[in-house]
């Protein structure tokens, strides 16, 4: 996965949903996992892969809130974690760690050491040839690997989908191009009579004019997708917020903006091709038997309106 990664989880977001989502997982997902949780032994030991910020772990410790079970998660990801676990409420019977820069291709762990090795919206985004045989060795004889993956045609994937779409288009690319002219035309603005000036220079109008026209042009392609790229806030602070800052700052802000949206665009591209379709997940099911494990279960998970939400995939080692 991409340095992206790195600064998205560090904006504080705990699952990879980012603004399709927030909140720690709930409803549906959060029952699935409660289902697995509650089948796990005294003294049990769960490995969360890709664990992001740390959502499964800390849904994990707050399922046993109320008990004396003891036991102990560990969650990795390959990017840096940024949750705190000293300033939240943590169930001291559950020994909760979250580690960063681990490779889910080359786990840290000895042979048959876990329980039950986990995963949710994550582990598809590594080479599953490579990951899921290596959670199958850190697993216990019996043990299971339960992973919860994107589904290609889920409400999520099909929402990015739309963003994904929108602001790869040439009108997103025109905006910014558009803003800079008109940033470079209108100069540093110190007070109203500068204001006036600028309402009154027919370049700046015209620039204002085709500003509006390619954002109109994004308004009717896909008004909801443009209002969750973001695309519109950045333009509002700019012309709001940001009306009598210095060229500098505004050309500052601008490159900024340039590069969350060329963010979100890596990172919306890596969402969409780590989910997986019936054929992907034969492809990876007809291996399981080349890394000693069989195939328990396999469903769809869908909201209470039917919409798909993903893949949920149970796989248990047999030696």
């Amino acid at each position: 996965m991409s340095q992206h990664w790195d600064e998205y989880w560090q904006q504080g977001h705990l699952t990879s949903f980012g603004a399709s989502f927030s909140g720690n997982y709930s409803g549906v997902l959060e029952t699935i996992w409660h289902q697995d949780f509650k089948c796990l032994p005294d003294d049990f030991k769960v490995l969360d892969l890709a664990t992001g910020n740390g959502a499964l772990p800390l849904l994990l410790n707050q399922f046993f809130a109320d008990t004396q079970k003891p036991g102990e998660v560990i969650g990795v990801d390959l990017a840096k974690i940024n949750t705190d676990l000293a300033k939240l409420d943590i169930n001291n019977n559950i020994d909760v760690s979250l580690v960063s820069h681990v490779d889910c291709a080359s786990l840290p762990y000895a042979n048959n050491h876990f329980d039950q090795v986990i995963s949710q919206f994550g582990l598809e985004y590594s080479d599953l040839t490579l990951s899921i045989p290596e959670a199958i060795r850190v697993l216990k004889p019996e043990g299971a690997l339960s992973l919860v993956t994107h589904h290609s045609r889920s409400l999520v994937i099909n929402r990015n989908r739309r963003i994904l779409t929108l602001i790869s288009r040439d009108e997103t690319q025109r905006v910014f191009a558009t803003m800079e002219a008109l940033v470079a035309q209108m100069g540093t603005l110190i007070d109203a009579e500068d204001l006036r000036k600028v309402k009154q220079d027919p370049e700046c109008e015209r620039l204002r004019h085709e500003l509006n026209q390619h954002i109109s042009a994004l308004v009717q392609f896909d008004e909801d997708a443009l209002k969750d790229s973001e695309l519109l806030a950045y333009v509002a602070t700019l012309f709001q917020q940001g009306l009598f800052w210095s060229l500098e700052q505004k050309t500052t802000y601008l490159n900024f903006a340039k590069t969350q949206i060329v963010t979100l665009k890596e990172r919306l591209s890596e969402l969409i091709a780590a989910s997986l379709d019936e054929s992907a997940l034969a492809s990876l099911l007809a291996r399981l038997n080349e890394y000693g494990a069989v195939l328990y279960s396999l469903s769809q998970i869908a909201n209470e309106d039917g919409q798909i939400l993903g893949w949920k995939i149970v796989i248990n080692k047999t030696v």
